[in-house]
């Protein structure tokens, strides 16, 4: 038996591999160079906190977007100076760093420790004329001088100093312990980034003299409603409407919060002599007294009249006044707050709305409802505790008109949209009362005080307020939690790292 050939041996191309080999790695280098640079180009970060921290509101993201920041030829300059070791450093931050992104380069940012880099922190307080004592945000916003080239930022129009403290909220425990309960770090930067660009406060007049703002029900009301306005950069002022004879042009909106006063017929005359003009804005809250006879006919030519009952319903057989309403979809400005559930607190009367009214459309007048009542609540004109309500299916019909908007003028046209007046008329002034405030109302009231002055892109869903907790633990518990940390979990790794060794080994 003869042995078969065997076949010759192949030869390796080693070069080949090789080449094969330098050419995946080279491939592999690029690609990741590649990805590198598109994700520093293109990227996009993700808020996984449990409460969104670090998420701007929507309002806020319309602001960053709109034409009074895009528009800008110049940055606008956010210095960040905080102490690294600050426990709200890693709140800021972020949020600073958000307003940056969403403005697409025209807020741009620079972080700094006037610890660490004492050098500039000496350089920034001669230039804004101010001191390192705690930490704090300066936002310039002002325009470069046209024969330097330089910021104009002596002014101090268009500069804002945000402090620490301004970004906080405290509340006072029962031993009077001033302490922190709350942070809103992107509110304060939004007020103050409004105020730099513009230079200056909106002005609103509030008729004082018309308006119940010092009873006892309504303490406190006026507090609220002028640091709502101040976070919209509005400034409200309290005037006499009887010591006036004309609105200041630079007077963008006026209001009345809780009106109960009669009118003269000079004042009157005086509130119609405004309505007129190619733009105007108004705003009027009813209270717990009927509203005044000669404000109510000048209401109802506008096709909003207040009623005089009570929004109620019963339950159980209770009487209850706290009134559930659902935001309509009437307007743009309420988008955000579109079908969205809030409750009316206090005395809640209705409106009659006269929407798509034929001798309004001839006036070029629109109204608006804005807010609705629930299904289950009316407006009672005979209530009269302790005896239980009956609804009168005549006369009062169900889920009534709790707020309304105005519109007088050519609003669908953009050439004469600076020719257009608004008004809001709320039946409730209650929901401004300190004990009664929600987020969403104080939102509801931000969104028509921008809408009446025609800043809408500010309007919608504003900043909430983030609650700070604090974890009771005595001195014991934190020794335990200690030594879990430092002694037990390194065992447990030790142990499990020898089992899988022993396991190996066998």
């Amino acid at each position: 038996m003869s042995d078969d050939p065997k076949p010759p041996a192949r030869s390796v191309r080693r070069f080949r591999i090789g080449f094969l080999s330098v050419l995946q790695i080279v491939c592999a280098l690029l690609l990741f160079l590649a990805i590198n640079f598109l994700s520093s180009q293109i990227h996009r970060p993700w808020d996984v906190s449990d409460d969104l921290t670090f998420t701007l509101s929507p309002s806020t993201r319309r602001y960053l977007e709109s034409p009074a920041v895009q528009d800008r030829e110049d940055p606008i300059h956010m210095i960040v100076a905080f102490r690294a070791s600050s426990p709200f450093y890693t709140r800021i931050r972020p949020v600073a760093e958000e307003f940056a992104r969403l403005s697409q380069g025209k807020v741009k940012i620079s972080v700094l420790d006037p610890i660490r880099a004492n050098d500039l922190a000496e350089s920034l307080a001669a230039e804004y004329r101010i001191q390192f004592t705690q930490d704090l945000v300066v936002i310039d916003a002002s325009p470069k001088s046209e024969d330097s080239g330089e910021t104009q930022a002596m002014d101090g129009k268009h500069v804002q100093i945000v402090r620490l403290e301004d970004m906080l909220v405290h509340d006072t425990d029962s031993s009077n312990q001033r302490k922190v309960r709350g942070f809103i770090g992107e509110e304060a930067l939004r007020a103050s980034l409004v105020n730099a660009i513009e230079g200056k406060p909106r002005r609103m007049w509030i008729f004082a003299d018309k308006s119940d703002l010092t009873s006892v029900g309504n303490e406190g009301i006026w507090d609220v409603v002028v640091t709502q306005l101040a976070t919209q950069n509005i400034l409200a002022e309290r005037v006499s409407l009887s010591e006036t004879e004309e609105i200041p042009e630079d007077v963008e909106s006026i209001a009345i919060i809780g009106a109960v006063t009669e009118f003269s017929p000079a004042e009157i005359s005086v509130l119609e002599s405004y309505w007129r003009r190619p733009r105007a804005s108004i705003l009027v809250t009813t209270g717990s007294k009927d509203v005044p006879p000669r404000l109510r006919a000048f209401l109802r030519t506008s096709g909003v009249t207040p009623q005089s009952d009570r929004v109620l319903t019963v339950k159980s057989n209770t009487t209850q006044t706290t009134v559930t309403a659902s935001f309509s979809k009437g307007l743009d400005f309420l988008r955000d707050l579109a079908e969205k559930s809030t409750l009316f607190e206090g005395y809640t009367r209705s409106l009659e709305v006269r929407e798509n009214a034929e001798d309004l459309l001839n006036q070029r007048i629109m109204p608006y409802s804005l807010l609705d009542a629930g299904s289950q609540f009316w407006g009672d004109r005979d209530f009269a505790p302790p005896a239980l309500p009956v609804q009168d299916p005549q006369g009062e019909t169900s889920g009534p008109h709790l707020a309304a908007a105005v519109v007088r003028g050519n609003a669908t046209d953009d050439r004469f949209a600076g020719q257009v007046s608004r008004m809001v008329v709320i039946g409730n002034t209650d929901f401004l009362a300190p004990d009664n405030l929600r987020q969403t109302n104080l939102d509801f009231f931000a969104s028509c005080a921008n809408w009446l002055i025609g800043r809408e892109d500010l309007a919608g869903e504003g900043p909430a307020n983030l609650r700070l907790y604090k974890l009771p633990l005595l001195p014991p518990q934190v020794t335990f939690i200690n030594r879990i940390n430092l002694l037990l979990m390194p065992a447990l790794i030790l142990v499990i790292g020898a089992f899988i060794w022993s396991s190996r080994r066998s």
